[in-house]
């Protein structure tokens, strides 16, 4: 049975309503050429602009030029937090790795702070649910505290095996093994392409191609960020401390040269950020430790410097922690905290009776 209009397939075409129009010739089709005699049926329909690739050297030498005025005082930053750190009581060290771990996790979503890490190393003591996190924060100070250079190998540098780890989460994909190696192997050799640049240079470079490479999942910062500081630092200092919310990530999907110049601008601000932040941490430290030995100079034993060295060390102490740090017991290290405490030189940051924890007061 047939309408009005011509409902029915002819020839293999395809069903046409009474409203339908006739179809146009494809020769009239002048919005949409048509694929060439050798494409391939995948091939897009329209000419495709050449994009001028954001990880390649020329793009960041040419990024560096333009913004040669950041990188001149994010050095000068540096430079004055090295020569404070090599003037600094032995620790120091440790306790601004546990502040620049505690800032890198944050970009992450992952709040631990410095205590919470540092009672993890020495106590290893920290919740079930976070010991993963807890984990990865301890290897990233160990790693910023020995200042390794991840270029020498990153199978030692993550310190991964040649099997995954059975806590992996499903769909983490991470090399292991021999794909590690040549992983590693393909990023040491871009770094060396601008062994011409600033060692930043190279740091904020070698984060972004540490994240295009997919070394770590994408959502993973900490141990891209680690590289990145150690790299920058080039043996002024064992790494280069980076600011608090500094979101050196936010430009790694900009592409071209403006993706370069963005990166490395966010890059040399975290740094001067960083660096000043951190000599300042030093200049206020030095200054309460030379207040803190002359308040106890009137002390003996051995506990008072210890326990001055272990808050050096620690931005924040608990009595356990005290103890184990001065080789006492809890009670005597409660004893002396609470001296502390009444000579001005600490104070109790928690407000609880239990589970207390000290910090310099500086």
């Amino acid at each position: 049975m047939s309408g009005g209009g011509d409902n029915s397939y002819e020839d293999g075409g395809t069903l046409r309503s009474p409203y339908d129009s006739d179809p146009l010739p494809e020769e009239d089709l002048w919005f949409l050429p048509g694929p060439g005699a050798d494409a391939a049926p995948t091939d897009p329909p329209w000419p495709v602009a050449p994009r001028r690739d954001s990880l390649g050297p020329g793009a960041w030498r040419s990024a560096e030029a333009g913004e040669y005025r950041a990188l001149l005082r994010a050095a000068q930053a540096v430079a004055l937090f090295a020569e404070r750190l090599r003037a600094a009581p032995e620790g120091l060290a440790g306790r601004l790795a546990l502040m620049s771990v505690s800032a890198a996790l944050r970009g992450e979503g992952i709040w631990l702070g410095p205590e919470q890490i540092a009672l993890y190393r020495a106590l290893r003591l920290g919740a079930g649910d976070m010991a993963r996190d807890l984990a990865r924060a301890a290897w990233a100070v160990r790693r910023l505290e020995a200042g390794a250079a991840p270029q020498e190998g990153l199978r030692a540098f993550l310190g991964r095996s040649d099997v995954p780890d059975p806590q992996t989460a499903p769909g983490d994909d991470r090399p292991v093994g021999g794909e590690l190696d040549a992983a590693g192997r393909d990023w040491a050799a871009g770094l060396a392409l601008l062994s011409d640049c600033h060692a930043m240079t190279r740091a904020a470079f070698g984060f972004a191609s540490w994240r295009a490479g997919g070394l770590t999942p994408w959502e993973d910062l900490l141990e891209a960020t680690v590289a990145a500081q150690v790299v920058g630092a080039e043996g002024l200092a064992p790494f280069l401390p980076l600011s608090d919310g500094a979101r050196i990530e936010r430009h790694d999907l900009t592409a071209g040269a403006a993706g370069a110049g963005a990166r490395l601008a966010a890059f040399y601000a975290a740094a001067e950020a960083g660096a000043l932040r951190a000599a300042m941490e030093l200049a206020r430290m030095v200054s309460w430790r030379d207040r803190a030995c002359a308040a106890t100079a009137d002390l003996s034993g051995r506990t008072p410097p210890l326990l001055i060295g272990a808050l050096l060390r620690y931005p924040a102490l608990s009595a356990e922690l005290a103890a184990q740090e001065a080789g006492v017991s809890r009670a005597s290290a409660r004893r002396n905290l609470n001296l502390f405490a009444d000579r001005g030189l600490i104070r109790e940051i928690t407000g609880q009776d239990r589970y207390r924890f000290w910090t310099a007061a500086a």
